[in-house]
């Protein structure tokens, strides 16, 4: 099984959205079958709707590409800030 994780930043806003999607998006469209993603949000401290777009578009292509998905260390600020936007089904929070 090839497994990737994506640590989130300190802080996941549009000031480094961009640079941020590009990196993911390398990383899990590879030559090597990825079947499993886990995004680590231990770091997190901070983010803002376009950091959860980042992360919406992300599972999106996750489950498109059938690929198993993990959260790490799930914080309060994550889970508030997606369920507060009614993001938390689409991310797959709860």
């Amino acid at each position: 099984m090839d497994a990737i994780t994506f640590s989130l930043p300190q802080s996941l806003d549009i000031s480094i959205v961009n640079e941020s999607k590009e990196s993911m998006i390398e990383q899990l469209h590879c030559d090597t079958p990825i079947t499993q993603v886990n995004i680590d949000v231990s770091e997190l401290a901070r983010i803002d709707t376009a950091g959860l777009q980042l992360l919406a578009a992300l599972v999106i292509d996750i489950n498109r590409q059938n690929i198993e998905l993990s959260w790490l260390n799930l914080n309060d600020e994550l889970v508030d800030s997606a369920t507060r936007l009614g993001l938390d089904n689409l991310l797959k929070l709860n």
